[in-house]
Parts: C-alpha cells; structure tokens; sequence
C-alpha cells in the first residue's frame, strides 16, 4: 500500500472510533433499548452498525426497527384517517 492510502486509511479508521464514540454518548442516558435503536436509525447508522455498537445481535436490532416502522406506519394512516373524517373549520 502507498503512504497515500495508508494515511487514508488510518484517518478512516480514527473518523469511525469518533463515530461510534459519539453515537454511544448520544445514547448514554436512554434506558430503552428500542429508544436507542429508533434514534441510531435517524441518525443515519446501518442496522449492522447499530448491532455493534449496541453489542446485540442482528436480528434484534432489525426486528425492533421492523417493529419501529411498521408502529411509524399504523401513526401515519391513523393520523391521515383523523384528517379525513376531521371537518374543516369552514364547514360548521
């Protein structure tokens, strides 16, 4: 490898440990783990990541942001549901 790419890849790898560290203190005080997998999610972290960082296994961290999103889904219609039988103020 070039010094070029090892620079690189050195400055890759100290950006990720700031990266995590920085994820794990946004979560510190979340006693919830759903709570700290739907914000990683907002903040852009893979669910892969996410398992890391919250040293879980996989297929939790993707059943919670299935769950996560599927709740998001049902707010979401129920909330579209309540504007459409919700008269407008124009017509009492």
């Amino acid at each position: 490898m070039s010094q070029t790419n090892n620079l690189l890849k050195d400055i890759s790898d100290k950006l990720d440990k700031i990266m995590r560290l920085l994820a794990l203190e946004t979560v510190k005080g979340i006693e919830k783990e759903k709570d700290k997998i739907e914000l990683l999610d907002s903040l852009g972290f893979r669910p892969v990541e996410i398992a890391k960082l919250l040293n879980k296994n996989l297929n939790v961290i993707t059943a919670h942001l299935s769950a996560i999103r599927k709740r998001k889904e049902t707010l979401s219609k129920t909330s579209e549901q309540a504007q459409i039988t919700e008269p407008s103020k124009g017509e009492n």
